[in-house]
């Protein structure tokens, strides 16, 4: 006969066991998605840099266009709506990422290097390539991608 504190300890150890193992599981998105999703990053920037909306279109997704974002969107809410922003760079990049999305906070900067215009830029993975997918001002407060 078994006894309920041999049942209870029974159980505690198999369910133990099953978290162990079932937690090892958990795959963790390649390093190798790191410079590839820099990369796209800086060709944004570049774009933005020379005001170029076809350099711009070519890391966005399809799919900003459904939240009426596009090349020109991000080059005014970058250069200000009279265009007189001085941006130099999309400085501090934090990049968070899965196999699948990544959300980068930096902040749009001029030569001060100021830290006062946080963005948050949203990256999918599609079709091959890390594709701008989004972005807005501010940064996340703990906001998972």
């Amino acid at each position: 006969m078994i006894r309920k504190s041999d049942f209870a300890v029974t159980t505690v150890i198999v369910l133990s066991f099953a978290l162990f193992f079932s937690c090892g599981k958990v795959k963790t998105p390649s390093r190798d998605n790191i410079p590839l999703i820099k990369e796209r990053l800086a060709k944004l920037q570049v774009g933005v840099l020379n005001k170029n909306a076809a350099e711009i279109d070519s890391v966005l997704s399809v799919d900003i266009l459904k939240r009426n974002e596009s090349s020109d969107s991000l080059l005014k809410l970058v250069f200000g709506p009279d265009g007189s922003f001085a941006f130099e760079s999309f400085g501090q990049a934090v990049i968070v990422y899965t196999d699948k999305a990544a959300q980068v906070e930096c902040y749009i900067m001029d030569k001060n290097h100021l830290v006062d215009r946080p963005l948050t830029l949203t990256f999918t993975f599609k079709t091959g390539e890390w594709l701008l997918n989004g972005f807005r001002i501010g940064h996340s407060s703990g906001d998972s991608i």
